[in-house]
């Protein structure tokens, strides 16, 4: 368990490892962009924490109209660069505090990608009711390694990941973020003004190269925020056991968590149904 200290330096711990997490980064699957969009009763959209700018870009190319707001600005730097070479346009940038940001009118919709809990979990769900216009759409989003499955606990990945990180005194699993405390549930959301919570979950694999995975997990705050020789020893070893037991390629599954929830008319609400699990493959 993190202290509130250790937490906010794992939140600010990106900026310099912005340009690497851009490219080791995966993105999240299409059919939940398509999900999203559907959703949305207008062209706009807020994304707090968008880092840089994975999701962003799967929401311009289909003529959304985003708002980013990342602190970090390295981050924002690199979004900005990747935006330009990709020739994104209808993408603004803002480099501050999503708790602080004042919004200048009320979004068609707010989407989070892999951020949510980053944030002060009070302070963002009443930003967002400030945020997003009534009947608007709330939209958190969560890349999660899956350590549950039975076939990836049958596979020498698994253990190799763990043996790894063991030798190095850190944790092998990696939950993406989305924790016990972040969870989102129907309470939180209408105590803060939005109703129809739903989660929604698409499954899928990725094909990794030793030296990709071992980039990819060098981005994450756990590694980032480790002394420079401990992270670069972990980063080293992680890539050199995958090459030697694994001859350098393996298959990881994920689980993408998608939570909607509509924004209400009125800031009281009548009681809905808790999250429900929906079929991944429609929209």
């Amino acid at each position: 368990m993190n202290t509130p200290d250790e937490w906010a330096k794992r939140a600010r711990s990106y900026g310099p490892a912005a340009s690497l997490y851009e490219v080791a980064r995966p993105s999240y699957p299409e059919p939940a962009i398509r999900e999203i969009v559907s959703r949305l009763p207008g062209p706009t959209l807020v994304e707090p924490g968008a880092g840089t700018g994975k999701a962003t870009r799967l929401f311009a190319a289909r003529g959304v109209q985003v708002t980013c707001v990342e602190p970090d600005l390295g981050m924002a730097t690199v979004l900005l660069r990747a935006n330009a070479d990709a020739g994104v346009r209808g993408v603004g940038v803002h480099v501050e505090s999503f708790e602080d940001w004042r919004p200048p009118y009320r979004s068609s919709g707010l989407v989070c990608a892999q951020a949510w809990h980053w944030f002060d979990q009070e302070r963002c769900w009443a930003k967002a009711a400030e945020t997003v216009a009534p009947g608007g759409l709330l939209a958190l989003l969560w890349n999660v390694e899956r350590w549950d499955v039975e076939q990836w606990g049958e596979t020498p990945a698994r253990s190799v990941i763990e043996r790894v990180f063991a030798r190095h005194g850190q944790e092998a699993r990696d939950d993406g973020g989305l924790g016990p405390a972040v969870w989102p549930t129907e309470p939180t959301a209408r105590r803060h003004g939005f109703q129809e919570l739903e989660l929604l979950t698409y499954d899928w694999e990725q094909d990794w190269e030793a030296a990709d995975f071992a980039a990819y997990r060098a981005t994450t705050s756990q590694l980032l925020v480790l002394p420079d020789g401990v992270r670069d020893d972990l980063v080293k070893d992680l890539e050199s056991a995958l090459l030697r037991e694994l001859g350098g390629s393996f298959t990881l599954p994920w689980r993408t968590y998608l939570f909607l929830a509509r924004r209400s008319a009125a800031d009281s609400t009548a009681a809905a149904a808790g999250p429900q699990r929906c079929d991944p493959e429609r929209g």
